[in-house]
C-alpha cells in the first residue's frame, strides 16, 4: 500500500502527516532567528530526528540552543528550568522533538517565555496565558496525541499533583507525524504508547463532553490499534504498522481535545504523580480493565461500538460489562502486557493517598465520567489492579 502524506488542520495546529513530512519544517523555520530545541535524553538522537532538525536549521543559518533534559512525567521545576534557559537565550520559537512529556514541556515553555510566571502559576490557575511563542512539535511516539491538542500535563513535586493545563495558546503551530521515526521505539514503549491512545479513544468517546464526532474518531482509533499493534510488535520496522498506529494516536488526540478524559486518567495521574517511574501508558493499562466495567455498564451502546473490534461477541447491554473487561485484559495479555500496581511498589496502604489525589487534583476531569465516581468505585478499581 502507498502511504500518503497529507495535512490535517485541527485547533490552531497544522499537522503534516506521513513519509518525508519533516521536509515541511524547512519553510516554517525561515520565519525565526533563534530556536530553542527541547528533547529527552535519548529518543531524539536514536531516531535521527534531532540530526534532521539540526540539518534544516544549519541550512538556514538559524541559531539554536538545545535543552535535552526532559524525563517522563515532567515536573514543574523541569519546566521552569527549561523556560529560564529559553528566555535567556532570547528564543523566538521552540521545537519539541519527542513524545508527550517533551511536547507538554515545550508547550508550557512557549507560554512562559511569552507571558512570564512559573509552571505552578498556570497549573493552579493563578495565571492565564494570553499568547505564546510559536512551537513545532516533532512527534516520536504513537500515544499521547499531544501534537494535536491544547493540553499539557505537569507534576508538582511537593504535593505529587499531576495536573493537566489547557490553553488555546498551547496548540503547536505545526506538528510533524513522520512514521519512520517510530521504528526505533522499544517494545515496551510501543505497547505503552499505543495503549495510551487506546484509552484516549475509550474515554473521549464516553465522557459527558463526547459527541458523535469523538465517537467516530475513537471507533476508528480502536479499530486501527487492535489491528496494527500486534503487527508492529512482531515487525518493529514495519512502516505501514507504524503509520496506522501513528494515525490512530493522532485522531485519538483530536478526540480527547474535544471529548476530554475521565476516570482512567484521573486514577492514573494520581498513581504516576506518586510514583513517576510508572509510565503513563502502563498505568492506564493496569487500571483500565477494572474501570472499563463501570464505563460499559453506564454507556453500553458506545462501548460496544468501540470494543467489538476486540470481542465481536459483545453486545450493547450493561450486563456485558464484565465480559468487556475480560476481553480488554485478554487483548493486553496477548501483546505481552500483564503488569500490576504491585510491580511498581504500590500496596493496599497506598489507597488513601491515591484517593486524596483523585478527589482533589483530579476532580476537574472526574466530573466528565458517565457515572457517579465515589470512593467505593475508586477503591474497587485500585484494589483489583494491585
Amino acid at each position: 500500500m502507498v502511504l500518503h502524506r497529507f495535512i490535517v488542520r485541527t485547533g490552531r495546529t497544522r499537522v503534516y502527516f506521513g513519509p518525508e513530512s519533516m521536509s515541511e519544517l524547512n519553510e516554517w523555520v525561515k520565519n525565526f532567528d533563534r530556536m530553542f530545541i527541547i528533547t529527552g535524553k535519548k529518543s531524539a538522537n536514536i531516531t535521527g530526528a534531532l540530526d534532521d532538525v539540526l540539518s534544516i536549521l544549519s541550512s538556514h543559518s538559524i541559531k539554536y540552543e538545545l535543552f535535552d533534559k526532559v524525563f517522563p512525567n515532567p515536573t514543574a521545576s523541569l519546566v521552569n528550568e527549561a523556560s529560564k534557559h529559553a528566555w535567556r537565550f532570547g528564543a523566538d520559537a521552540v521545537i519539541a522533538i519527542g513524545g508527550g512529556s517533551v511536547i507538554d514541556t515545550a508547550k508550557l515553555v512557549s507560554i512562559i517565555v511569552k507571558c512570564g510566571g512559573r509552571a505552578e502559576d498556570y497549573v493552579r490557575g493563578a495565571r492565564k496565558a494570553f499568547d505564546s511563542i510559536p512551537l513545532a512539535a516533532i512527534n516520536l511516539t504513537h500515544g499521547t496525541g499531544s501534537e494535536v491538542d491544547r493540553y499539557a500535563v505537569v507534576t508538582i513535586e511537593e504535593t505529587h499533583e499531576k495536573v493537566g493545563v489547557a490553553s488555546e495558546y498551547m496548540y503547536p503551530s505545526i506538528s510533524i507525524d513522520e512514521p519512520k521515526y517510530l521504528t526505533t521505539l522499544p517494545r515496551n514503549q510501543t505497547v505503552y504508547t499505543a495503549l495510551d491512545a487506546f484509552y484516549h479513544a475509550i474515554e473521549s468517546a464516553t465522557s459527558k463532553a463526547s459527541s458523535p464526532y469523538t465517537l467516530m474518531l475513537s471507533e476508528e482509533a480502536v479499530r486501527l490499534i487492535v489491528k496494527w499493534l500486534p503487527i508492529a510488535l512482531n515487525e518493529p520496522k514495519n512502516i505501514e504498522a507504524r503509520y496506522w498506529l501513528l494515525y490512530a494516536s493522532m485522531i485519538a488526540g483530536i478526540s480527547i481535545d474535544h471529548g476530554r478524559t475521565h476516570i482512567v486518567h484521573a486514577v492514573e495521574h494520581a498513581l504516576s504523580g506518586l510514583k513517576p517511574s510508572l509510565a503513563h501508558g502502563a498505568g492506564l493499562a493496569i487500571i483500565g480493565p477494572q474501570a472499563i466495567k463501570y464505563i460499559y455498564e453506564s454507556v453500553p451502546d458506545k462501548m460496544y461500538r468501540l470494543l467489538r473490534y476486540i470481542d465481536p461477541g459483545l453486545e450493547p447491554k450493561s450486563e456485558h460489562a464484565d465480559k468487556a473487561a475480560k476481553a480488554i485484559t485478554k487483548f493486553q495479555q496477548s501483546i505481552g502486557f500483564s503488569d500490576k500496581l504491585r510491580d511498581y511498589g504500590f500496596g493496599e496502604n497506598d489507597f488513601n493517598e491515591v484517593s486524596k489525589l483523585v478527589f482533589t487534583a483530579m476532580k476537574y476531569i472526574l466530573r466528565l465520567a458517565p457515572f457517579n465516581v465515589n470512593e467505593v468505585v475508586v477503591k474497587d478499581i485500585f484494589m483489583k489492579s494491585l
